[in-house]
């Protein structure tokens, strides 16, 4: 019998995590070796250097959520940072900062180490040679990073010499399955393994990194690096129709985002409805943009808006992974759309989560340095009687859509796993003051008056759920045909 269920974003996410199952890993070790290899495998889409959670609830333990997300920027930093605008073709249309100036302090090695220290089994250094050699050699470059390259995003990564020769042939973006190598990352990896993540925040590594990107117009210091430390916070934990929701609280707004839709999903009696959907969804995102982006403090505004829907609380990779002894991690990391930078003797992509012009309430110039920085994710584990399931999604805001209208149709509405993740999907989105619908075939809004932008097929704009599940004693895991995906299920 399979001891554990793990869907993520390739063979080789599930290829590093069998792997770390099979040195006795526990389902935390294989969701930190999963997530750190698709954030190495999927350029463009992630970087090592950027941050995210995981939401871990185990037998006999507190849930928690490891924040190791993004924090601005800037402690010690004077003169000016340089940043460059780029406009993209992907999602419709998206304008961001990218180089040096746009990356944000990365805490997804502060998390991991965090997960493993507290709740692993297998030694840090093991998993980090583990994905190191996964890899080394190289791997194939997959249909999500070759979309969102080819769909503008080619102009972030074509001016620093190491990303511009991995990703590129003859001046164009490589071709799927092109072997993509960065020299260097199989070693920082190794090292990083096995003198800790020490030496990425206080030491060599770190200190080289700084030294790199200020050079280049980065904001990004020493002290920075040495201030940053994950953190362990309580869950956002919610109960709705008879399901225990475990989702990532403020100051991220993924979780309440996806709380409030879901309560009101439910309240409506019609889970399987896209009609009752797409206005659960508009609300949430209003509530969002006017209570909860401009809050000085987001968790008392998460506590007010929570008591006034009444939903009763007690308190762009992704991974989930589900053990038989119904123990689960739920797992989301992201690097923005990258800064299209590769700190010199590193061979490891950063984030540009400075320059995510909508993440940042107020600009620029009303973030402050060492602060944890807005986010959209939120990787869920949903309980019920006799049932666990665990899901998280890439996407930026539309992680709140994919996420709702997986467990609407699967928590709320008796769904299959893989046919709540398959399923057509929706989108609210907000354009020069009016909303818009980004639909993809199957899903009718009849009855709802509003402009509507139509996808032919199934999009990876929609998001790419990643998910697990144990019902009753039976163990599945499914991906998203909308993304690569790989499932395995371990013994």
């Amino acid at each position: 019998m399979p001891r554990i269920a793990l869907a993520g974003a390739s063979d080789l996410v599930t290829r590093a995590g069998t792997a770390v199952a099979g040195e006795g890993g526990s389902v935390v070790d294989v969701a930190v070796a999963a997530s750190l290899t698709a954030m190495c495998i999927d350029p463009g889409v992630c970087a090592p250097l950027g941050g995210g959670y995981l939401t871990i609830d185990l037998p006999g333990r507190n849930p928690v959520v490891i924040d190791g997300y993004m924090a601005f920027p800037g402690l010690g930093f004077s003169g000016e940072s340089f940043t460059r605008t780029v406009t993209m073709e992907y999602g419709g249309g998206v304008t961001t900062l990218v180089d040096a100036g746009s990356v944000a302090v990365p805490g997804a090695f502060a998390a991991f180490e965090m997960a493993n220290s507290r709740y692993g089994v297998v030694p840090w250094k093991l998993i980090m040679d583990i994905v190191a050699e996964i890899v080394e050699p190289g791997f194939p470059l997959l249909s999500t990073a070759v979309i969102y390259l080819t769909e503008g995003a080619n102009q972030i990564f074509d001016q620093d010499p190491i990303s511009r020769q991995a990703l590129f042939e003859d001046g164009e973006v490589a071709a799927l399955g092109s072997v993509v190598r960065f020299d260097d990352l199989a070693p920082t990896l190794r090292m990083i393994g096995a003198e800790g993540v020490d030496v990425l925040y206080r030491g060599e590594l770190g200190q080289a990194i700084a030294d790199d990107l200020q050079e280049r117009g980065g904001r990004l210091t020493r002290i920075d690096l040495e201030s940053y430390e994950a953190i362990a916070r309580p869950p956002l934990q919610v109960e709705m129709a008879g399901w225990d929701l475990i989702t990532n609280p403020a100051p991220a707004v993924g979780g309440v985002a996806l709380s409030l839709a879901l309560s009101a999903i439910s309240a409506a009696g019609d889970p399987l409805d896209p009609g009752v959907w797409f206005d659960a969804l508009r609300r949430c995102f209003e509530l969002r943009a006017e209570r909860l982006e401009p809050a000085v403090d987001r968790e008392a505004a998460t506590r007010v808006l929570l008591e006034e829907a009444g939903i009763r609380s007690a308190s762009t990779i992704a991974v989930a992974a589900v053990e038989r002894d119904g123990g689960a991690v739920a797992a989301s990391f992201s690097a923005g759309y990258g800064a299209g930078v590769v700190p010199k003797g590193t061979g490891m992509l950063m984030n540009n989560s400075v320059g995510e012009i909508e993440l940042l309430p107020g600009g620029m110039e009303a973030q402050r340095p060492g602060e944890r920085m807005l986010s959209n994710m939120a990787p869920t584990l949903a309980r019920a009687s006799g049932r666990v399931i665990a899901l998280a999604s890439p996407g930026a805001d539309r992680i709140t859509s994919a996420l709702t209208i997986a467990l609407a149709r699967a928590a709320l509405g008796g769904d299959d796993l893989a046919s709540a993740i398959d399923h057509p999907r929706l989108h609210p989105e907000k354009l020069d003051g009016r909303v818009r619908a980004a639909l993809e075939p199957g899903i009718d809004l009849a009855g709802h008056e509003m402009e509507i932008r139509r996808y032919p097929d199934r999009h990876m704009y929609f998001g790419g759920v990643a998910g697990a599940d144990l019902d009753g004693s039976v163990l599945s895991a499914h991906a998203d045909p909308r993304r690569v995906g790989s499932v395995a299920l371990i013994d």
